[in-house]
Formats: C-alpha cells, structure tokens, sequence
C-alpha cells in the first residue's frame, strides 16, 4: 500500500465471529484489501456482550496475528464498535414557563435541551431500578419536536409566549460496553482509534443522509439479537434490540431434527440458496437426512413467523406507525421466508421489505465477491464510519482539573462534557429570586426577586458558552451558576411624587404617613412579603404644622363671649392663616401648590373670624360665583345686622372676652353688579386717553345696579 493512503483496520466483534477488514482508501474510492473472520469456540459473546474477556482476547489475537501476516503492516490501532443492543434510549420532553414579553433566545433553547437530558437521564435511572452500579453515560440526543404554549413550532428562537418545550431523543451507552472493549484491545496491543456504535456503523454503509429523510427501518439480523434503527426526516430517531435472530433459527432446527448446533447451523447457511434442492445430514443419532430445502424451512416456519412477528412489533413500537421500507443486513437476514412474514406483518409490499447485500455500499470499488454478502455490511460501515470521521471517537477533555473521555456522536460540546461529568447542570442557570407581595390601599404590588447569574464557563481560559464545540484535551472550567436573591423593597419605593405648597414665601413638600399592618412606619422600613400598607398624603393645615414644628399653633386665647343671649366658651389661636388670600382653619386640607400665609402675634379678634369658626353657614346658600373679566369671584348673599354692647358694629370690629353680641343674619340678599368691585383689582380711575366704562351682563349691556345670580359673566372695560 502505498504510503499516502489512508488506511484503517476495522474490527466487529460480534456474537458468533469477529471480523476484521484493512480497508485503503487510494483517493478513488476505499478498498477491502485484507479480510479475516474466525468463530468463537464457545460462547464468550452473549448479545453482542463480551463475557468471556480472555477467551475473546485470545480470537483476537488470532484475527490481528492473520492479517498483519496478509498485509504485511504491524496494526497497533483499530476502529471498533459498540453494540446497539446496549444503546438505551429515552424520549422525553420539557416544558418552562417563559416571559411573554421577552423573546426566546438560543441560550434559552439550550437550558431547555439540557433540561430534557437531564430529565432523560432520571428516567433512565428509574428503568435500570435505581442500581447505580450499571452507570450509563448520555452520548448524545436529537430534538425532535418544539412546542410553544402546546402548539409544535418549527423553531423557538425569537418567539413569545407562556410556555416552551421541546421533545428529544436520548442516548445512553453502559461504561462497561466500552470497558470490556477496551481491555480486550490492550491486550492485543492496540490502541482504540475510534468507536462507533454497531446501527450507526451500518446506516453509514447504506443509507446515506440524503435516503433519512424517509421513513426506513434497518433492521441488522445477527446471531443473538435483531438490531433495529428508525430514519426520519433527516436524522435517526429511534434504536431498538429483539432479543431473538439466527440463532433462534439454528436451534429450531437442532430441535426438530436431533441436530448439534454447529450441525444445525452449517445446514442453515445451506438453505438459503438451495431452497430447490435436496440437502443431506446426520442427526445425532447417526441416521442420515436427505429433504428439499423447501420441506425443511416449512417444518420451521413456526419460528420464522414469530422473529419476523417479534420485529414487526418492535418496529412499528419505535415508529408508531409502518415505515415506507424495510432495509435487512447481517447473516440472519438471509433466513428464507423472512422478508414475506415481515412484510406481511407490517402491512407493506414484498418489495418494501428488501435483504441489502455489501455490493451495494457506493463508497467501497471492487468488492471481492467474497467480501459481498449481507453479514459483511456491518464491519465495512466500522471501517467507512472511522475513515470519514463520523465516529463516536474518544476526545479527552479536563472538567474542573477533572479528566474525562468524551464518546462522541457528533460535535463534542461543553454541555456534553457537563453531562459526562456528571456536573449539577440545573446550575446552569440561576433561578430568579423569589418576588415579595404586598397590599397598598388595597391594591396589590409586587417586588420581583433579582434575576439569577448563569454558571461561569471557561474552555481554555476563554469565557465560553454549552455549545462551545471542545478540541481534544480542553480544559473546561466551570463555576455554577447563583440563585437570584428574594425581591426586596422599603416603604419609601411605594411613595408617589411629593406634592409642594408655599407656605410663607418657601416651598415645603407634603409628607406622607405610611401604617403598615396598623402601625405608623418611617419610610426607611424594610417590608415585607404579605404586609397589609397604607399610605396617605398628610394635607391637613394643623397636622402640616405640627410636623413641621410650628408651635404657635398649640397657643390658645379662650373668650367668653355671649352669642345671641348664650353664653360661649370659645378657644381661638394668636394667628391668621390664609390660603390664596382667603381665610383658612387648622382643621381644612390645602391643595398642591395653595400660597399658605401665616399672620402671628395677633392679639385681638374679629366679630368675623367669631363667626367662621361658630357661626358657619351652608355655602350653597351664603355664596354665589360670578365671573368677572374672566375671574371668578364669590359674593355673599346674606346680610348681616351684628350689635356689640348695644353698638351697632360691622365684620371687622374686634371683640373681647365678656362681650355681648347681638347678630342677625338675612338670606334675602341679592348681590347686584356694583358688588363686585371691591373683590377684584380694577382701576376704579379711568386711564389716560379713556373715559367710559363699558359694562356688559352674559353680553348685554347693564347697570352698576343690574342683580347678579349664579354664573353670570361679567365684562368690564375703559374705553
């Protein structure tokens, strides 16, 4: 072989033989150039098993020792494959509720893969009975489905809603598998160069990628078990094992015709080419046989039936549903009348159901005719799978100074590393903290808890994501991720904008009283999840006052006064408050930005302020509003008689203690236009250059003694 060639030696160690292949590939296609296949003695492999490792080793041995001596290379490296019997898969799916506001991003479809597989892997550990001894490792899985708010959904990426799930195909493989393997390879002096998995060695050989996008079932008929693979719409969704296959046949003939097993079945492997013809054997008895192969398939057809019967079953459980075809490789697929019965059990055409031979894998030229049978498919697809590098292959790799070897199905990831680890991947990403409610004048509120940090991951020293694809002997660190803490908030977040008055010519804010479950709270407090709060703005004048320190408020002047021949006992304060240039007491509110004035040190009292506080009428009946250029002003509609010590006496005289008031108030008033001069600031001189007063009512021209009632619009100018 020429030295530039690429060279591998594939080795199938299955159940009956082990088989090994020098394949070449010169550029133009690969070559079969060295072929040696030899039988166990005795059954150290059980269902594609090693159970025997020294006997297998010593098989081995005898394999490698024939072909180096063929070929004349000293092989020290060889592909290999694991058995698909011992693939365990596990569909699963996972559903997160998500922010309807937010859209999906790619690092959220991979916390939801890594969910599922984790989810996959506890189902896993469910069916093996919880016995931790028999460790299987996720070596890969496809998605199959996507789900948004329970509809399917080609893609999440960008979407929104409530809730996003996905549905995967998981694979696991037992570390014992791989083990076993390898010990008996080191035995040999060999090196595992690549590894690959028995159905998916074989799907490589004959079902190219462009022929998955059917429906198909490869179903590799062995000597112990019938291993099945499902292709759909690109990619291989489902793997599983019928505990049955030739062997099965072999020994329905020992049984019926007193045959030894190597006696049955070197008179299996005649059958399938000499249906027609007479076959001769001996059976332990010594008597000799001789029957059409016909008569002899018939007299077992009763176990022909119940493997294709078994097949059908487990295919159409794996694919819900009949596939479009059935593709059959391996020995046992040779048993006659096995494509009619499967065919016949999955409701196809005889010409669905097809056995595929080597000399229909396009990749390999001049196949030897003896290199050509179905049983020879699968060490062909080893050698092919580890020539195009689509093997499991080992990469090493360090997780946390932790080494590993990663089998490979594909691209090797950080999450397929995490996985392998056994890495806490719910730490992945930190969940958000828990929110704290609240009650607010009865209204609900709402502190969310803060968002959870994602896990630190560094390959390399370089700042790295799951799907970060991993080179041989990475070094991963990975830092898990932290919880976001409880939502958290202070009275003083539940407070609106502060409102202002001026009060004395400076601007003071209104202040709040905050009760949380009945109880006064300073604005620094600390709340918490379930408190019951109430929050008012303080605006009434006596309070304002005391909060803000104002003591003259707390001074009284108590007069005793006789009020229409009773006698009263009344409690005034040595000041005036205003607001916007009219009177205001301690006990009415202000509004947002009122003029507070304050006059202090007053030492008397007016027969009004007397009757504001004792003598309040119903304002609807004592006032009327105008308006008057535009503003609106108010004018009384009573009149007052008011006597002091016998003395007629008007609003603005004072009173003492030990007075005598006499006051009559008449409701018959009716406030006429000349009114309303001394409550508005007008010119009562005209301007230079004007003489005339235009006075005009609700647009009509009127008098200084024109009556006035509730509404009317009043214009007045110099002209």
């Amino acid at each position: 072989m020429k030295k530039n060639n690429k060279k591998v030696f594939a080795l199938d160690i299955g159940t009956r033989s082990i088989v090994g292949l020098l394949l070449e590939d010169n550029g133009q296609g690969v070559h079969i150039k060295e072929m040696v296949s030899k039988e166990h003695v005795d059954r150290a492999m059980l269902d594609g098993q090693i159970h025997n490792i020294p006997k297998v080793s010593t098989l081995l041995k005898e394999v490698k020792k024939e072909l180096e001596k063929k070929s004349g290379i000293k092989l020290k490296k060889a592909a290999v494959a694991a058995a698909g019997r011992s693939l365990k898969t596990i569909k699963t799916a996972f559903y997160l509720d998500i922010n309807n506001q937010i859209p999906i991003k790619h690092e959220d479809v991979l916390n939801l893969e890594l969910k599922a597989a984790q989810n996959a892997q506890a189902l896993l550990l469910e069916q093996q009975n919880n016995e931790e001894t028999n460790e299987y490792y996720c070596v890969g899985y496809s998605i199959t489905k996507y789900f948004l708010d329970n509809n399917h959904i080609g893609n999440l990426i960008g979407q929104k809603g409530n809730q996003a799930g996905l549905e995967i195909v998981a694979a696991f493989l037992p570390k014992v598998v791989v083990d076993s393997l390898q010990v008996v390879l080191t035995e040999n002096g060999l090196e595992l160069a690549n590894i690959t998995l028995e159905p998916i060695a074989a799907i490589n050989a004959i079902l190219p990628p462009s022929m998955r996008k059917l429906n198909l079932a490869l179903v590799d008929i062995g000597a112990g078990t019938s291993d099945i693979a499902i292709s759909y719409d690109g990619a291989i969704t489902g793997y599983g094992m019928v505990p049955i296959a030739g062997d099965e046949i072999t020994e329905s003939l020992c049984e019926k015709f007193l045959l030894d097993f190597n006696e049955g079945e070197l008179l299996k492997r005649k059958l399938y080419l000499n249906m027609e013809e007479e076959l001769s054997f001996s059976d332990i008895l010594g008597i000799e046989h001789s029957l059409k192969g016909i008569d002899i398939v018939n007299d077992i057809s009763d176990t022909i039936t119940m493997l294709a019967g078994k097949i059908s079953m487990e295919i159409i459980s794996l694919n819900n549903n009949p596939p479009q075809a059935v593709i059959l490789i391996g020995g046992g697929s040779l048993t006659p009348l096995l494509v009619d019965y499967l065919a016949e059990g999955l409701g196809l055409s005889k010409q669905r159901v097809a056995v595929q031979r080597a000399s229909s894998i396009k990749d390999i030229i001049d196949l030897p005719q003896e290199f050509q049978g179905p049983e020879i498919i699968t060490p062909i697809g080893i050698g092919l799978t580890a020539m195009k590098h689509l093997t499991l292959g080992f990469i090493p790799v360090q997780v946390n100074n932790y080494g590993i070897n990663l089998l490979n199905l594909g691209k090797n990831t950080v999450l397929d590393a995490l996985l392998a680890a056994g890495i806490d991947t719910g730490k992945v990403y930190g969940k958000p903290g828990l929110a704290i409610t609240v009650e607010v004048n009865g209204k609900i509120k709402t502190f969310p808890g803060s968002l959870g940090e994602k896990a630190i991951i560094r390959v390399n020293g370089v700042t790295a994501a799951l799907d970060t694809q991993l080179q041989p002997r990475s070094k991963i660190e990975y830092i898990k991720a932290q919880d976001g803490s409880p939502g958290k908030g202070w009275a003083r977040d539940l407070l609106g904008q502060s409102n202002w008055i001026e009060f004395d010519g400076e601007k003071k804010y209104l202040p709040f009283e905050i009760i949380i479950n009945g109880n006064v709270q300073s604005p620094d407090i600390e709340i918490k999840d379930g408190d019951k709060i109430f929050i008012r703005e303080i605006s009434q004048i006596g309070e304002l006052f005391e909060l803000w320190g104002i003591e003259e408020f707390k001074k009284e002047c108590k007069l005793t006064l006789i009020i229409n021949e009773i006698k009263k006992e009344i409690t005034l304060y040595p000041f005036e408050i205003t607001r916007n240039g009219k009177p205001l007491s301690l006990f009415e509110n202000v509004e947002p930005q009122d003029k507070i004035m304050v006059e202090k040190n007053c030492e008397s009292y007016s027969v009004s302020k007397i009757m504001d506080k004792y003598l309040i009428m119903q304002k609807d009946k004592t006032e009327l509003s105008v308006k008057v250029n535009e503003q609106l002003v108010s004018l009384s509609t009573i009149s007052y008689q008011i006597v002091i010590n016998g003395l007629s006496a008007g609003l603005s005289d004072k009173v003492a203690c030990g007075d005598v008031l006499e006051i009559t108030c008449k409701f018959n008033k009716n406030p006429i236009l000349v009114d309303v001069f001394p409550q508005i600031n007008f010119l009562k001189n005209p301007p230079l250059g004007k003489s005339t007063l235009d006075i005009v009512l609700n647009g009509q021209e009127a008098e200084y003694t024109s009556i006035l009632k509730e509404g009317d619009n009043i214009s007045l100018i110099w002209k």
